[in-house]
């Protein structure tokens, strides 16, 4: 059984060499899994450059090799040997809950394993527990090794799905960047034309501006449309090559799609008409007799007429069209409770 004292587990000095941490920072303290028993670098390679030896703390005794050596993770070694032997355990039971045709058959397992781990970790009845570790690992070999064989893949897998997901992350926004830095540019040429308009034209400020809100709210929607087809396309190039989705995959593709009750997201033309909103500087600003038989919302109405909401460019009308595409994609709608309702 391991035994460790709190001042041998808060020591920073070595108990071979003696020298201490303080005065050497960049020293490095190994541990053997034979023994747990903390040595310096410079010790170990001192002591075990030559072939196997003895550990040098008084009263082990046991034959330590330089490569079992490893850097001490956790400070209290107690928690280092649990890991280890888990580690250890874990790669001989190593069994996952599709293996077994219950859930209390799979937890009588864990249980096992659990009690192993408590025995090794705790010194009782090791030789015992560990012959029969043995015998277990010997009697169920194949087993063991084909389900490595297919958690190997599995990790394979999922390594080339992550690498996958992030060249396709990567492509989306490299696109979307693109198309900020064009519209950026046309709302600088759009700033451009609606003051050589204003200088020129015969029409009032007011006209003008509404004139030019109208086009870029289309120019924003077809913009929209474009880099939702622009993503589709890449996430379906995605899904035809995802590692994951090919043992999966089947006839139907529609479930490869989200599922959005109303399909609002994939509809070109608006299924809606928008009632009158104010849309002018004098309406905005008597909007509670502008708005009358057209939607109604006290809160929002006193947003319409905030000068920093309109100087940065919110209007009004983009809370009511969110809200209505909201409604026709589905967003809020729960299906079972739907279903339990009309039940």
């Amino acid at each position: 059984m391991l035994q460790i004292s709190e001042d041998d587990q808060l020591k920073d000095m070595c108990p071979i060499c003696k020298t201490d941490k303080y005065l050497s920072p960049n020293m490095k303290f190994l541990i053997n899994p034979e023994c747990y028993h903390k040595i310096c670098e410079s010790c170990v390679d001192r002591i075990f450059s030559l072939g196997p030896a003895p550990c040098p703390y008084p009263k082990c005794g046991k034959i330590l090799r330089k490569n079992k050596f490893k850097q001490q993770i956790f400070e209290n070694l107690v928690i280092e040997k649990e890991i280890d032997i888990r580690r250890k355990v874990g790669a001989i039971y190593n069994k996952t809950e599709e293996d077994f045709p219950d859930l209390k058959e799979y937890n009588q397992y864990l249980e096992n394993i659990e009690e192993i781990v408590f025995k090794l970790s705790n010194g009782i009845d090791v030789e015992q527990t560990e012959a029969e570790l043995a015998q277990y690992e010997q009697d169920h070999r194949i087993e063991i090794i084909e389900k490595n064989m297919r958690e190997s893949q599995k990790s394979a897998d999922l390594i080339k799905y992550q690498d996958a997901m992030e060249r396709l992350k990567q492509e989306k926004l490299k696109i979307q960047k693109r198309m900020e830095l064009e519209d950026l540019e046309f709302t600088k040429l759009q700033q451009q034309d609606l003051l050589d308009r204003m200088a020129n034209s015969s029409m009032t400020s007011e006209e003008l501006i509404k004139q030019q809100q109208s086009q870029l709210t289309k120019r924003n929607s077809q913009r929209k449309r474009q880099l939702q087809q622009i993503n589709s396309q890449l996430e379906q190039q995605f899904n035809q090559t995802n590692p994951l989705a090919k043992s999966n995959t089947k006839e139907d593709d529609s479930t490869t799609i989200p599922f959005t009750p109303f399909q609002g997201d994939r509809e070109i033309h608006k299924k809606y008409q928008l009632l009158h909103i104010p849309q002018t500087i004098d309406e905005i600003m008597d909007i509670e007799n502008a708005s009358k038989g057209s939607y109604h919302d006290p809160y929002v109405f006193g947003l319409a007429k905030n000068k920093e909401y309109l100087g940065a460019g919110w209007r009004i009308t983009n809370v009511f069209e969110r809200a209505l595409d909201e409604a026709f994609m589905g967003l809020g709608c729960n299906i079972e409770t739907e279903k339990s309702v009309s039940v």
